[in-house]
């Protein structure tokens, strides 16, 4: 299930009217976060530098340089390396250890990011190339961001991103929650300060080049440290902004739903201190998470604090959502769809007032009128599809209650179908029922008739045979012996109508190379069975329904459309089991289409009426197949036999099964006689 956010919170238009920074006036707010508890986190935290956390499912990833090893002459410490605990039941941390033997290395690694879809971290580290540290021209060594994808045991594919390089920084990734793009910390040309907040979009193949933040967030000091949480809200850390706490605080900012940013908010206290706080990052619901800091107190040069929110964070606003149902179902028939690929767009007034279904959360980059970054979240173009359906024709999706929607279904094959819901007025949750109609099919619309009378027939059962499938499909026709059915391009099909008291009707169709014309019509014509008198073995009072087809030895020249009995291919009660002594008429055949090598057949299995109607189908079904594969065993192509089951329909004797229907009741030698193997010539 997918996690769909709304435009007011993803809606991020980066690059609103630059601004002066000592003229930035921040949202005034009287102790924001007065209810928030602070902890120092000592099961983790080392006398060395413990700092930058990040999630990766029930475990915290975070930087320390706390191992034995080479020391940096500028930190005075070991390079930094990524280490994890474990996350408690109640937020506690436990024991870390090293996180990663690959990520690991001889460098420093700074904070990371992960994408759980994608099985992929992106991470900081100081730039290498072939395990050289190349300096540059100032004699520095820079910092890039790295991504790699998890293998069968660790790390691999480790590879900088392509808007690195050697001649500026770029560190301190967060993704969006979908994963679509990334912001980072730079200190590339071109920014409002030091270090900015910049923004790439994924792309294929690759990432967007990076487009700066803009004045409303950077200012001519330094922004580090991003986290972008799912509910749309950024943190980050500065020490830019005139109304701070003193040394790096902890800042966020709300993507408005006009595609503009709200103002920046200094978080703080307990989070904010006169020392360094930085590196925030804060779960699903909103209630806890992690930062680092250098307060006093401390356990190291850097800590690692958790806090519990119970109220949440204010400024940090959820969205209600709700789990939706999406049903799709073929329009005829109402059959699940499953792979059906469905987007969602959420209804959004445009600052003309003009209303606007537009994707969610997909993103794409622009640019702003003050020239920076503007992420657009109209995205009408994107292939990727926000959820498909599953066997079931069912996709679960979590939606705002309090927004409306534009689903679109698609799927190859189908129409697409459009559905506009609104969650709020769905009081009970029920599914949304989303029908598709079909837009590659041969629309079959058919008749069935008594041949004698030509009166329709209601209540036939038609039976469609794909053949190079092997699939089959019954239908019914209706009160005026009609039937409808969609045939798919490109195949042949045998239809056979049927019903108890009448004779089987054949008919062949082909929607191979079809041109123009999308309708195909069939006619079936059912002849009913004389009632004629019996004698031997049978009473002498009563009628019997009985054209039996002549044995196979009768036949003396293969024609398209004749059918014969065969009469020696017997069956035990209950059984599909085809007896040695039974199989002559088998070899017979298969030698008479050795003689015919264009000669296709069907089998037709009949059963007595003993037992459960839709038992005797399948037992049917299993006879005829077992008759089909003697007939393979004796070296007759599969693709020349088609075998079908028709259960206790059209009996060769119309006798009374179970005592209720008034004629005379059947003897065992009467079920003997139904239960039949027929052959019917369909090719030459």
């Amino acid at each position: 299930m997918r996690f769909y956010l709304p435009l007011l919170l993803l809606g991020f238009a980066f690059g609103m009217q630059a601004q002066d920074p000592a003229t930035v006036n921040l949202r005034s707010v009287a102790q924001p976060n007065q209810r928030v508890s602070i902890y120092n986190e000592t099961a983790i935290n080392s006398t060395a530098s413990d700092f930058s956390p990040s999630f990766y499912g029930d475990t915290l990833v975070f930087c320390s340089a706390r191992h034995a090893g080479p020391k940096d002459p500028a930190t005075g410490e070991s390079f930094f390396d990524f280490y994890f605990a474990p996350i408690g039941p109640n937020g506690s941390l436990r024991s870390p250890k090293p996180f990663s033997i690959n990520l690991n290395s001889a460098q420093h690694e700074g904070q990371s990011t992960f994408d759980l879809k994608a099985n992929k971290v992106y991470f900081t580290r100081n730039n290498t190339t072939n395990g050289v540290e190349p300096v540059a021209a100032d004699g520095k060594i820079r910092m890039k961001i790295y991504e790699a994808t998890f293998g069968f045991l660790d790390w691999e594919q480790i590879r900088p991103l392509p808007f690195n390089s050697d001649t500026y920084n770029c560190m301190h990734p967060t993704l969006s929650h979908d994963g679509t793009f990334m912001i980072f910390s730079s200190n590339r040309p071109g920014g409002k300060g030091g270090y900015d907040l910049y923004v790439s979009l994924k792309m294929d193949g690759g990432w967007s080049p990076p487009m700066n933040l803009g004045g409303r967030i950077n200012t001519p000091g330094h922004e580090f440290f991003p986290f972008l949480h799912q509910s749309g809200t950024l943190f980050f850390t500065s020490d830019g902004y005139k109304k701070g706490y003193g040394g790096y605080d902890l800042y966020m900012v709300e993507g408005k739903g006009d595609g503009s940013w709200a103002e920046v908010v200094n978080l703080g206290e307990p989070f904010n201190t006169d020392a360094d706080d930085f590196g925030l990052i804060l779960d699903e619901e909103g209630k806890s998470g992690y930062f680092s800091s250098n307060r006093e107190g401390g356990v190291g040069r850097d800590d690692i604090y958790s806090f519990d929110a119970p109220e949440g964070i204010q400024g940090v606003v959820f969205p209600d959502f709700k789990t939706t149902t999406i049903d799709v179902f073929t329009e005829e028939g109402r059959r699940p769809v499953s792979g059906a690929e469905i987007k969602i767009y959420e209804r959004v007034i445009g600052s003309t007032g003009n209303i606007q279904y537009l994707r969610l959360p997909r993103a794409s980059i622009g640019m702003g009128r003050d020239g920076q970054a503007q992420i657009d979240q109209r995205s009408e173009d994107l292939e990727e599809p926000d959820e498909v359906t599953n066997s079931e024709g069912k996709a679960y999706i979590m939606l705002d209650v309090s927004k409306e929607y534009r689903i679109k279904v698609e799927k190859r094959g189908f129409f697409a179908a459009e559905e506009y819901y609104m969650p709020s007025d769905n009081r009970f949750n029920r599914p949304v029922g989303i029908p598709l109609k079909r837009d590659d099919c041969i629309t079959l619309e058919g008749e069935v008739k008594n041949v004698e009378t030509r009166a329709p027939i209601a209540g036939a059962t038609i039976l469609i045979f794909n053949q190079e499938e092997q699939r089959r499909v019954t239908i019914s026709s209706d009160e005026r012996g009609v039937f409808k059915y969609c045939l798919p391009d490109g195949f042949r099909f045998i239809i056979v109508g049927s019903l108890v008291g009448f004779e089987n009707d054949t008919t062949y169709l082909q929607t191979v190379n079809r041109r123009g014309n999308r309708s195909l019509g069939a006619s079936l014509a059912l002849k009913p069975l004389p009632v004629v008198p019996r004698s031997g073995g049978f009473p002498q009072s009563g009628s019997y329904k009985d054209t039996p087809a002549p044995s196979l030895g009768d036949r003396s020249a293969v024609e398209v459309g004749s059918r014969f009995l065969l009469d020696n291919l017997q069956f035990e009660f209950a059984s599909a089991e085809i007896l040695e002594e039974a199989a002559a008429d088998l070899r017979h055949l298969a030698k008479l289409m050795r003689e015919n090598p264009g000669m296709r057949v069907e089998l037709r299995a009949y059963t007595d009426c003993v037992g459960g109607e839709e038992y005797n189908r399948k037992l049917s079904l299993r006879r005829a197949e077992a008759a089909r594969d003697f007939l393979v065993q004796l070296g007759i192509k599969r693709d020349r036999i088609l075998a079908l089951g028709y259960g206790e329909l059209n009996p060769v004797v119309d006798c009374d099964c179970d005592g209720t229907g008034g004629s005379v009741p059947c003897t065992e030698s009467m079920h003997a006689r139904n239960r039949r193997t027929e052959v019917a010539i369909i090719g030459k």
